[in-house]
């Protein structure tokens, strides 16, 4: 027997729509309101991404990162993007705890107000020829990081990428996505970003969790850098 929906049946569905629209039409207006007393209406001058010098001067310079000697810092070109290959080597003074002597480091800053993040991570595991495994995530603090293991014909490594944003990250361009959106309309700027891949040298048969410990806290140590020094 079939039940025909009775009307007190659709009206949370009904509340729910109007709720959504409500605070969809809030939201709108809190960031419209400011522009309307001031007469600068967002749609007027094009959205910039504020820290355009910063993130160049990442592209050339690298990231310091405390507690860390950075060894190298120089750009290289990856399927016609160039990032930033940085090295780092703990100080001859800090006992380092095996594995975790040295690492890399490579960046790829926001070259220009109009570009997006694309998936990098294809174009940097098909030049470096990689065959991948153990892929998992890592949650640490506001930033979601791919982790796995990648090796290729010299190396292997445990590999954490993501892009970077501010206060947070994820590998995922959407959530850029959204994070961007949501700076054109409350503040009418656009939200920099910044593809990240930490490369912890590894050995061929290793256990990838034996580097988890030190993944996490690299993650941690590098995007607290690109918040203070990139994205403040």
């Amino acid at each position: 027997m079939t039940t025909q929906p009775t009307a007190s049946s659709l009206i949370p569905s009904r509340w729910v729509n109007l709720a959504l629209v409500v605070v969809l039409t809030a939201l709108a207006g809190m960031a419209i309101l400011p522009a309307y007393l001031s007469g600068q209406w967002p749609w007027t001058t094009t959205p910039q991404v504020a820290q355009l010098d910063q993130l160049r001067a990442l592209q050339t310079d690298g990231l310091p990162l405390p507690g860390w000697q950075l060894t190298l810092a120089e750009p290289i070109a990856i399927n016609r993007q160039t990032w930033t290959l940085a090295e780092y080597r703990a100080p001859a003074s800090t006992a380092q705890s095996a594995p975790g002597q040295q690492f890399a480091v490579l960046l790829h800053p926001q070259p220009w107000h109009s570009n997006q993040p694309q998936l990098e991570w294809i174009d940097l595991a098909g030049a470096q020829n990689w065959r991948v495994e153990s892929r998992r995530r890592l949650q640490v603090g506001s930033v979601n990081a791919r982790f796995f293991r990648a090796w290729g014909d010299r190396q292997s490594f445990a590999v954490v990428q993501w892009y970077a944003l501010p206060g947070g990250g994820h590998p995922s361009p959407s959530h850029w996505f959204w994070a961007n959106q949501w700076s054109q309309l409350t503040r009418r700027t656009l939200t920099p970003w910044v593809a990240v891949t930490v490369l912890l040298p590894m050995e061929p048969l290793g256990a990838i969790a034996d580097y988890q410990p030190l993944a996490i806290d690299l993650v941690e140590s590098v995007q607290r850098q690109l918040d203070a020094t990139v994205f403040s």
